[in-house]
């Protein structure tokens, strides 16, 4: 089986360290078969006659956490588990995702000497987010800084490019100083919101004598006004307040 890679549909991103191919025949999804293409360049691999279903990866995914990937169906991205500052529990945020899927291969009755094509056409798995802000005076005295936004989902499912239902985290990233802003960006899978819940970014600033200030602004206008295809909708956010970063504790 030659394995061909169209790069076509990825435009905003370098092409990936190594793409993996998972084949799960359907007769036996425990009996998969796993291949590493370095540099997301084509390749030939062999593997039994069979009817397969396929998904791929890029495999420079440091944090990820792979789950179900015994089961096409199942096969879920997943981001860790982690502590706001103001104890709340939060997820991660994920690297930069691609990847693609196909329902059914057929690999059976191939002529000796001939090799079957398949071909994967990589495309975006998660959004690009990134956010300003802006009205905040004393920068100078931040010494540590944290962002959170809820309403978001820290898990992907991989055959369907779709976020798990009834899922809705906070994600915590990180954003730094610059000039007379706060600025970051993030990737995410996208916004999950149940019905009715907003969409609130939240700001951790400490200060250097180790107060710590929280300031919190809907934004479920701006993240539901950009258009999105399936879950992908890359977002800026602006946000404006009126504060100074005290000086002193407490």
């Amino acid at each position: 089986v030659r394995v061909v890679f169209d790069w076509t549909k990825i435009s905003n991103h370098d092409k990936p360290e190594g793409m993996r191919v998972v084949f799960y025949p359907t007769d036996d999804e425990s009996n998969t078969w796993i291949f590493d293409f370095p540099g997301g360049e084509d390749g030939e691999v062999e593997l039994p006659e069979n009817d397969y279903r396929v998904i791929c990866f890029n495999y420079d995914t440091d944090g990820m956490v792979w789950k179900e990937n015994g089961s096409y169906t199942l096969f879920t991205a997943d981001t860790r588990d982690v502590q706001s500052p103001d104890n709340r529990t939060m997820a991660v945020t994920p690297p930069w995702l691609c990847g693609d899927h196909i329902d059914r291969v057929i690999l059976k009755d191939i002529p000796e000497g001939s090799t079957k094509i398949i071909r994967l056409t990589p495309v975006n798995m998660v959004c690009h987010y990134t956010y300003e802000v802006n009205g905040l005076r004393g920068l100078d005295r931040v010494a540590d800084l944290r962002a959170a936004l809820s309403g978001m989902s820290g898990s992907l499912n991989m055959s369907g490019d779709s976020l798990p239902a009834d899922l809705s985290e906070s994600l915590l990233f990180d954003g730094m100083v610059s000039r007379n802003q706060i600025i970051g960006g993030f990737y995410t899978f996208g916004h999950s919101a149940l019905e009715g819940e907003p969409n609130v970014f939240r700001l951790y600033i400490k200060n250097r004598s180790g107060s710590m200030s929280v300031l919190e602004q809907d934004v479920s206008d701006q993240v539901h006004d950009v258009p999105v295809a399936g879950h992908i909708g890359d977002v800026h956010l602006v946000l404006n307040f009126d504060y100074e970063v005290p000086s002193e504790p407490g």
